[in-house]
C-alpha cells in the first residue's frame, strides 16, 4: 500500500573522520489515486478497508510517539535524580569530614573530603558528559 523510497549517502573522510548520512523517507499511508480506482474495480469495498487501516496506522504512529517521550521523560528523571543523591552524598562526606577534623582525626577528615570532592566532581562531570551525548 505505501511506497517507500529510501536514497541514502555516505560520505566518509579518512583524514577528518567526518561521516554523512542522508535519509530521505516517503511513506505514504494511502495508495495513489490510480490505484485506489484499479483496486475498487476488483472489489468496491476494499476502499473502505484500506480507510480503516490507514486510521489505525496513523493512531498507531502516534501512540508509538507518545510513548517514546514518555519513556525519555523518564530518562530525564532518572538521571536528575541520580544527580541529586550524588550530590547529597558528597555533602554528606564532607560534613563527616568536618566531623573527623573537629575531633582532631585529621587524617580520616582529610580522606573523606577527598572523597566527597571526588564525588561531587565526578557526578557533575558524567552529567554533562551524558547530556552532551
Amino acid at each position: 500500500m505505501s511506497k517507500q523510497q529510501r536514497n541514502m549517502r555516505v560520505i566518509a573522510n579518512r583524514d577528518s573522520g567526518a561521516i554523512e548520512q542522508q535519509t530521505i523517507v516517503d511513506d505514504n499511508l494511502l495508495p495513489s489515486a490510480d490505484e485506489l480506482q484499479k483496486l475498487k474495480e476488483i472489489n468496491p469495498a476494499i476502499i473502505q478497508w484500506i480507510m480503516n487501516r490507514t486510521e489505525k496506522e496513523q493512531d498507531a504512529r502516534l501512540e508509538f510517539n507518545a510513548n517514546r517521550m514518555k519513556l525519555a521523560h523518564k530518562e530525564i528523571t532518572i538521571t536528575t535524580t541520580s544527580l541529586w543523591l550524588a550530590f547529597v552524598l558528597s555533602i554528606v562526606l564532607l560534613l563527616i569530614s568536618g566531623v573527623f577534623i573537629y575531633f582532631n582525626k585529621e587524617l580520616a577528615g582529610t580522606i573523606f573530603g577527598c572523597v566527597g570532592i571526588i564525588t561531587i566532581i565526578q557526578a557533575f562531570l558524567k552529567f554533562g558528559r551524558k547530556e552532551k551525548q
